[in-house]
């Protein structure tokens, strides 16, 4: 699509100004915002007379105001979770299918270099097969806490989605324990995801002293540690392994949001997309 060309973005709270800035940084020209709260802007999203538009509304909002728009024929990029029920999420697939209309969630982290690279490595055999999987991840504060959701649905869902980038394999058995630190709702969660092969574990919490992004894949042939707080990327190479103690720093590269927003825009990996997203609720409910 053309640059110039009007793009709605309903909803302008922590993570809408962060998509509207990256919107601005790729060139996009046109983002016409919607907000409740807004001033000078738009405040109703069925006044937005446009051809693509960006959702980063609580979850809650989601079903109704993709709906809507994929019904209109406008392609939609939704926040995660897109919902939080899976039958919701297959009408708005069927939703999308019969009006001709795209429906896209930001699983940020699948189009982040570093698990990128995991994946296209993993695929190729070079890593051999999983192991395990301990992932762990952070806030430093619960500040900006989604209305109508959990840790579980707003953390946890990254990581599960990560997982689900690399195998598209379902577990076997899962099990989540949620509880509260600081918060009245759910504000950390652990889960185990055990698969045919291997086990996964999942740590997360809004109430952490510090932003705290970590993951450790344990493969056959390295085990590659994950800090996406420095951006680095770590293989520590097991017997007979082609790699080297290897350590990549990915800094430079371009943001795993841009990817995400340059690939709705583009038409790529759609089906990839909706997969994680049928998977993750899945294992999430």
């Amino acid at each position: 699509m053309d640059k110039n060309d009007k793009i709605g973005l309903v909803g302008y709270g922590y993570w809408g100004k962060i998509l509207y800035k990256t919107l601005l940084k790729l060139g996009f020209k046109n983002v016409i915002i919607c907000d409740i709260n807004g001033v000078d802007t738009v405040t109703d999203y069925t006044q937005l007379n446009v051809s693509h538009v960006l959702i980063a509304t609580p979850p809650s909002t989601h079903y109704a105001i993709c709906k809507y728009f994929l019904e209109k024929g406008v392609n939609v990029f939704c926040e995660k979770p897109l919902v939080t029920d899976i039958k919701e999420a297959n009408n708005l697939y069927n939703i999308a299918s019969k009006f001709n209309s795209k429906l896209f969630t930001d699983w940020t982290f699948t189009y982040n270099y570093a698990i990128q690279r995991l994946k296209k490595e993993y695929d190729e055999g070079l890593l051999g097969k999983i192991e395990s999987i301990s992932m762990h991840r952070y806030n430093e504060n619960i500040t900006h806490i989604v209305d109508g959701t959990t840790c579980k649905w707003d953390l946890a869902c990254h990581d599960v989605s990560i997982i689900q980038y690399l195998t598209s394999k379902l577990p076997n058995k899962v099990k989540w324990v949620e509880y509260s630190k600081k918060a009245s709702k759910s504000d950390s969660t652990f889960g185990i995801l055990t698969y045919d092969d291997f086990a996964s574990t999942i740590n997360v919490s809004w109430t952490y002293g510090d932003k705290f992004r970590e993951c450790i894949f344990d493969f056959t042939g390295a085990t590659v540690l994950w800090d996406d707080k420095t951006q680095k990327l770590t293989y520590k190479p097991k017997q007979e392994s082609h790699f080297w103690g290897e350590t990549i720093d990915y800094s430079s590269k371009s943001s795993p949001l841009e990817n995400s927003i340059n690939s709705f825009f583009n038409n790529k990996t759609s089906d990839i997309n909706k997969n994680i997203t049928l998977q993750t609720l899945e294992i999430l409910k």
